[in-house]
């Protein structure tokens, strides 16, 4: 089996209820489970969310659209995966998607190309973020439940909780990494949703493209980028990865972490 598990709570601390605001007259995180729909490879698609009641509108959302989902612990993000796919039955050689809410622009072709290169290389760890070349937005990590069960039960720092697979890419001799690159470096691409910028960008996205085609991919944005540039002004002062970066920073802060790291 292989399973897509999507990160989604309300408490965004930079853009509150980031998840259900309205886009072009469905929630985000509707499009997001739409789009990964699309994918020829995942068989099953769960939202792991959290105890807080501030996240009662996306359990609603699942249960009146019959999607799946998983009600977890809020900081340990780690434990909240584990819990989703082991919830869900689980087995050691399934293979687990990794996906956040805040992409409403990800693409299923992207997502396969990831999820193929895992299973033709027999990786225990998949994806486009070590070397960044996708558009942020775009992320996609692929493991065996096997490397996440290991992972839960290994990762012990703050960071390594929050992040899910940090304990992962942290420990390169202890598990296969592969990294898939675009033929193109597009990673100054900011298509992630933290901001309220952010959802001006992606509102302008989905204004030209989605009545069109409500499945529009990777390259029908890079093309209307192309043909206005000035959509890119948008939220270009934003940096890739706050959230990481924020975190790894606590870890040295609590002395946890080398700071050379």
């Amino acid at each position: 089996m292989i399973y897509a598990i999507i990160q989604a709570r309300m408490g965004s601390t930079r853009l509150p209820g980031k998840v259900m605001m309205d886009l072009c007259g469905i929630p985000v995180i509707e499009h997001v489970v739409n789009r990964l729909d699309q994918s020829r490879l995942i068989d099953k698609i769960i939202i792991a969310t959290t105890f807080d009641s501030n996240n009662q509108p996306i359990i609603d959302f699942c249960k009146k659209n019959n999607v799946g989902y998983f009600v977890g612990s809020e900081e340990d993000v780690l434990d909240r995966y584990y819990k989703t796919a082991l919830d869900n039955n689980a087995e050691d050689d399934d293979i687990i998607i990794r996906i956040t809410s805040d992409c409403p622009l990800i693409d299923a072709c992207v997502v396969d190309k990831v999820i193929e290169e895992h299973i033709s290389n027999n990786n225990d760890y998949t994806t486009n973020v070590l070397e960044c070349t996708y558009p942020d937005g775009l992320d996609c990590e692929v493991f065996n439940f096997s490397v996440l069960k290991n992972t839960w039960i290994n990762a012990n720092l703050s960071s390594q909780r929050e992040h899910v697979t940090l304990y992962i890419r942290d420990n390169p001799d202890k598990f296969n990494l592969c990294n898939v690159k675009n033929d193109v470096d597009l990673s100054d691409f900011r298509w992630t949703l933290d901001e309220k910028e952010d959802f001006i960008f992606i509102n302008e996205v989905y204004k030209n493209l989605y009545t069109k085609d409500s499945f529009f991919t990777m390259n029908d944005v890079v093309d209307l980028l192309n043909k206005k540039p000035e959509l890119l002004e948008i939220n270009s002062k934003f940096m890739r990865n706050e959230g990481l970066l924020k975190s790894l920073k606590e870890d040295v802060d609590l002395g946890s972490r080398n700071v050379n790291e």
